[in-house]
């Protein structure tokens, strides 16, 4: 066991930092408040003696700030934080922290807590007006049902033990975030010197594996099955665990359906099948393994026979996170996907007769060629896109993957990406959650962690604005970390246009084509905000300009600025431009 980590500190929060940074925590996203002013003072006196603390990031918004931190931890696979003002900073945050816990990311949010100690009494009390209006309950409740872990750190904590067993709890799985609320006094607080435990006394929890008899029932029945069908959501959280998906799927000779979350299986695989859970399955799989996946299909495209055998095989099988859960299942598994994908393609092999086999090779057979003419009809269709005048978000998606060279990384948010022909693992994220407003941030996140790979963002334009763009433009300059931004510009939200004529097909919005409430038009100029912004900044409209575009902006971006290209869609439900 490794030894309990001592260090000279003067000030509780002394070791909370260097505790941070000890423990993997190498950025903290920070939006400034009036009580934070000791994670401003810790790292410029760390820096200048020579202990350890993480660096700060200087964000203007605190949504902005935790998508950005994700970016971070989804790129490093290591823990990231941010720290917001006070209650106000938190409600900020906003849509992203159900990111953060839908998504399974380990950031630890902080922020401060007003003083509550009368003035005078402590360091850290209170001096101004405005830490009366600032004191509510409970911090902690705002955010505690999407936390792994919580804490108020009190004045008899040992901070540096406080922010370990925050990391322990974030990476042990299922990962995600966790909350710390940091009174000022507690912060501040005179130490005389500090010991604490790191990981190496608290480690994180081990990824579990699956049970090896339900692995061979597993195998069992998928290979009795005529059609077996592979779901797949964050195996590709760990690219390393996706060449044993890849393999598993061409022993049996089944399709993978995908969720985009990450890259799953390679998009040019011709056993990935297009469309995704939203599109359905086919109606003849008669066995499914759906790995670590909340939503499988949905409910309003398919419904299982009594004839289909559904194997779940996730961490929480049951998905205990959400309150009704109705997918069924005829075997659920528990244990790491990731890890026990290997485990259960041994069992496949080791149980497969020479029958089996041969039936197995030619339905693999006939599905990869029926996966590469799909493919040729896609590219076919998006190709004559070209020719329609202007800019349709098929032709935008394959002018995308076109363009892009295999290792660029991709961080997208409502866009189509049929054809973005990520073949790599690790090149292609998105949210993992569903609000919107993170692929801007998360991109920037992104690229500090991976300053040498070519990062661009596709979103939609309400996401887009949702990310404030402002922001994001300006961290990206501002931290050396440009980002191509290419942004679908259809001036409409999906929710309040293409649901409304879904919930009322024959409403007298449908028939007059109104749906006011969900159209933004005409809409803010993006490229020339991006260029006020010291970006570059080009609206297209010409659809032989797309990859023209595309190269121009990543041009750009090699040159150290951010880019943003406003991609003019046509408009939302009416198709004018």
């Amino acid at each position: 066991m490794e030894p309990t980590y001592s260090m000279p500190a003067e000030q509780a929060a002394e070791a909370l930092m260097a505790s941070m940074k000890l423990n993997g925590i190498d950025r903290l996203w920070f939006t400034s408040g009036t009580e934070l002013a000791f994670f401003q003072e810790v790292p410029v006196k760390h820096q200048a003696l020579g202990r350890p603390a993480p660096r700060i990031m200087t964000m203007t918004h605190e949504n902005a700030a935790l998508s950005a931190a994700m970016g971070e931890t989804m790129i490093t696979g290591k823990p990231s934080a941010t720290a917001a003002h006070v209650e106000c900073g938190m409600i900020n945050a906003g849509g992203s922290i159900h990111n953060a816990d839908r998504g399974h990311y380990p950031v630890l949010m902080m922020s401060g807590y007003p003083p509550s100690a009368e003035t005078g009494s402590v360091p850290g009390a209170r001096d101004a007006g405005i830490q009366w209006y600032q004191q509510i309950r409970d911090q902690g409740e705002l955010v505690r049902q999407y936390m792994r872990w919580d804490h108020k750190l009190a004045a008899y904590d040992n901070p540096g033990t406080v922010i370990t067993r925050a990391v322990q709890v974030m990476l042990s799985e299922p990962q995600g975030p966790a909350y710390l609320a940091v009174p000022r006094e507690a912060a501040m607080r005179p130490m005389d010197g500090a010991k604490f435990p790191l990981l190496g006394q608290l480690p994180p929890a081990r990824k579990s594996v699956a049970d090896a008899a339900q692995l061979r029932q597993a195998a069992k029945w998928l290979l009795e099955a005529q059609r077996p069908m592979i779901c797949a959501s964050r195996v590709g959280r760990d690219p390393s665990t996706v060449p044993a998906l890849v393999e598993l799927a061409e022993t049996l000779g089944a399709q993978v359906m995908a969720d985009g979350y990450r890259v799953n299986i390679p998009a040019d695989h011709p056993l990935a099948f297009s469309g995704g859970p939203m599109s359905g399955p086919p109606q003849d799989v008669d066995c499914f393994l759906i790995l670590d996946m909340l939503v499988p299909w949905a409910m309003t495209m398919y419904q299982p026979g009594s004839n289909v055998r559904i194997i779940t095989l996730a961490t929480d099988p049951i998905h205990r996170m959400t309150t009704i859960y109705e997918y069924p299942s005829d075997l659920a598994v528990s244990g790491d996907a990731g890890a026990s994908i290997p485990l259960l393609l041994e069992e496949v092999r080791s149980a497969m007769t020479a029958e089996q086999r041969e039936r197995c090779r030619q339905r693999a057979e006939r599905l990869s060629a029926e996966g590469r003419q799909r493919r040729q009809v896609a590219t076919k269709a998006a190709e004559d896109e070209r020719g329609k005048g202007h800019i349709t978000a098929q032709w935008l998606s394959h002018q995308v993957g076109q363009t892009l060279d295999p290792d660029t990384i991709i961080v997208n948010e409502l866009v189509n990406t049929s054809l973005f022909n990520r073949t790599r693992p690790g090149t292609q994220f998105n949210a993992g959650g569903s609000s919107l407003g993170w692929a801007g941030p998360a991109a920037v996140g992104a690229k500090v962690a991976a300053p040498d790979r070519q990062i661009v963002c596709c979103s939609g334009d309400g996401s887009w604005m949702f990310g404030n763009p402002q922001v994001v433009t300006w961290a990206s300059k501002f931290h050396k970390a440009p980002v191509l931004f290419i942004i679908s510009n259809n001036r409409g939200y999906s929710t309040g246009t293409t649901q409304v004529l879904r919930s009322y097909p024959e409403g007298y919005a449908a028939r007059a084509q109104d749906v006011t409430g969900g159209w933004f038009d005409p809409c803010p100029n993006y490229s020339g905000e991006a260029a006020a912004s010291g970006a570059y900044g080009e609206k297209v409209t010409d659809p032989e300009q797309v990859g023209p575009a595309i190269q121009r902006g990543l041009q750009a971006v090699r040159e150290g600025a951010p880019a943003v290209l406003d991609m003019w869609l046509p408009k939302h439900v009416t198709g004018e431009l």
